[in-house]
This record gives C-alpha cells, structure tokens and sequence, in this order.
C-alpha cells in the first residue's frame, strides 16, 4: 500500500510539475507568436507597379529543375508565355523517365539534361549558361499569374540596396475550400510562410522556398549548395548569400504569388516536413533552431502533463484542458493573419481543431527523422 501510495503521489507530482513548466512555455510560445505578427509587413498592393517597357532586355532567366514532371511541367510553361515582361526560360531534366524532357521541347522551351545527380547539380549546372542579371528558380508544380514577372523586376528595380543577393515570393497551397484536410495544410503552411517573410524582412532569417526565388547571377552561390544533401537548394543558397553579407529582400506583391497543391495523405505530409527539417542540419539560423525548440517543448510538455494526468487518475485534468484552449487562443493571430495575407479559406472549425493536426505532423515527422525514413524524389535523404 505504501509503494502504491508512494507511486500515486510521485506520478501526481509529475503531472503538476509539466503542467508548470508546459504553462511557461506557452508563455515564450505566446511572446512568440505577438513578435511574429508585429514583423510581417504591410502587403503591397496588387496593380501600384509602373508599367516596365516590354520590349526592354530580359532581366531574369527562369529554371526550372525536373524530375518526373511530365504532368505538371505545362501548366507552368503556359502561365510562363502568359507573362507581360519577356523571361528567358530554361528547364533542366534530372534524369526523368516520364517524357518530362519533350514536354519542355514540344512547348519550345529549351532543355538539357543534369550531367549530375538531383537538384542542387541540376542548379549550379544552370547557373553556369544563364546569361541574365537575374535568375529566378521555380518548382515545376506551382502556377503563377500573369504579372509575376513584372512584379519581380519591379522588386528588383525599387531594391534599396544595389547589393540585394536574393528576392523571395510567396508560396501558398490552393486548397479545396471544401477539404478540411487541404484547409489545414494551407493555413499551417500559411502559418509558416507569415513567420519566414517576417523573418527574413526583419532580417532574423535567411529562408525562403526555391519554388518562388529570384537571385543575383552574378552572386548566387552555386558551389555552397551542398550536394551531398537531396534537397535544400533554397535553404544552402540563402544562407550562403547572408553570409556573404548580401541582403535579402522579400516581394509581398500578391501578384507575385507561387500557387502550389496540398499533399494527398497525413504520410506524405510527415514526409514532406520531415524532408525540410532535415534541409540544413545545424547551419540553420538561431532563430530557426530556437523555434525548433520552442515548438518540441510545447509539444513535449503537453504530452507529458498528459501522460501524467491520465496516471494519477485525472488530476489536473482541468488545467489541461485551460492549456488546450489556450493555446487555439494563441493560435488564432498568426492564422488569422495568413488567412488575410495570402488569401486563404478558414472555417470556424479549422481554428478548433488546428492545434491537434498541428500536433499530428509534428509528432509524425519527428517519427520520419527517427526512423531514417526520408526521401526526395524517390532518393533517400
């Protein structure tokens, strides 16, 4: 009786104590979440661009690296001669076996084939032809309107700096208004990009997505793109370029936006942000990692005080479900201000349930890195 006692009274203890410490990091989560808000800027507004001559010299050379595209590669191709300033083109085949390569050609865009193996190579091998002040990197997957173009070279005309290494354009995901499966990956992915722009226009990170990028030829570092990794081209190239000590600049325009579809499953998805996560190792930025941090003790803590609830016969049980609540109260301005910066469909109930599917992914990409589960392409990472 006294070693049950004794356990009881330990696990209670257990339970209180992360309840304590889950508490104090909600506090830091919610300091958080207020300076992630305040950074983002004030979005440009859509159409305030003067009218770039059309028939001035191309600016940028658009690359687009493949791999087993086929099915995606020409809507982008159309939105591409759709454009209202002239962009060179230029898609490199990794070694696909879909016809990617003659669906390029059949659209009049020039291919060639990577000499190497996976992105980075297909990348540097680009970067080595273009013959544009500026090079912009595009997924094969995403769609653009038709003034993307226009609205990076005006980004790159009205730069402060004559310096500026990088300009970055948003990403977001075109989810199903119906789908609260889609909803939830928009508005997390949402969530993710209002953080990285702030960041990056706070000059706190260099990250950005390479399937919306526009960098300097003549600075972007093509050898610093750590090959050995699959993938990560974006996250390599941009903290080279910072620690070249050239700026990095973020275009806001809506008219700039990079539109790109949901993952199908919750695997796929661990997969995916796994993927990411595993981009730079530790060359990440402080902030990155810190936020790394800061998200695994929320998560942790709450699994603990959880854990520690259940076991001790419910007590506490009431603070944990304050700190449930809470923390969809937190939530709320960070969502609420992607939803209205990138043009995304919420529902009453996604705020509801976001903080549980936010848990899901975390705690199942975690589960991908352990498990050494990790691919890109159909290459292990």
């Amino acid at each position: 009786m006294n070693i049950e006692f004794g356990l009881e009274s330990w696990l209670s203890a257990w339970a209180w104590a992360m309840l304590a410490l889950h508490f104090l990091c909600l506090g830091r989560y919610a300091m958080s979440i207020w300076s992630w808000v305040r950074r983002i800027p004030a979005s440009a507004a859509a159409g305030d661009m003067a009218k770039i001559d059309s028939l001035s010299a191309t600016l940028i050379t658009v690359v687009i690296p493949c791999r087993n595209e086929a099915e995606s590669l020409p809507f982008l191709l159309e939105d591409l001669g759709q454009q209202t300033v002239p962009l060179a083109l230029l898609v490199i085949d990794d070694h696909s076996t879909d016809g990617t390569k003659n669906v390029a050609e059949a659209a009049g865009v020039k291919c060639i084939k990577n000499n190497g193996e996976g992105k980075k190579a297909a990348l540097r091998q680009a970067h080595s032809q273009i013959k544009t002040p500026w090079m912009a990197t595009l997924d094969a997957d995403v769609r653009i309107g038709k003034n993307w173009a226009l609205s990076m070279e005006h980004s790159i005309n009205q730069s402060t700096s004559s310096a500026v290494g990088a300009i970055l354009g948003t990403v977001r995901l075109n989810a199903t208004p119906e789908s609260a499966w889609e909803r939830f990956q928009a508005l997390e992915y949402g969530c993710l990009m209002a953080w990285i722009e702030g960041g990056v226009c706070a000059e706190k990170l260099a990250m950005g997505s390479g399937a919306n990028s526009v960098y300097r030829t003549s600075t972007y570092p093509a050898e610093s793109l750590n090959e050995g990794q699959a993938s990560g081209d974006d996250a390599y190239a941009l903290l080279a370029i910072k620690k070249h000590g050239s700026p990095i600049a973020w275009n806001s325009d809506p008219q700039a936006f990079a539109t790109t579809q949901p993952v199908q499953n919750w695997t796929e998805l661990w997969n995916q942000r796994a993927r990411w996560a595993s981009k730079t190792h530790d060359q990440a930025d402080g902030e990155t990692k810190s936020v790394g941090q800061l998200i695994a003790a929320v998560e942790l803590t709450f699994l603990f005080a959880l854990l520690g609830t259940i076991s001790s016969s419910g007590v506490g049980f009431l603070w944990i479900l304050v700190a449930a609540i809470l923390k969809i109260l937190l939530n709320e301005p960070l969502i609420s201000r992607a939803t209205r910066r990138y043009k995304l469909t919420m529902k009453s109930t996604d705020l509801l349930f976001f903080s549980w599917r936010y848990a899901a992914l975390v705690w199942g990409a975690w589960w991908q890195l352990l498990r050494g589960n990790v691919k890109w392409k159909g290459r292990q990472l």
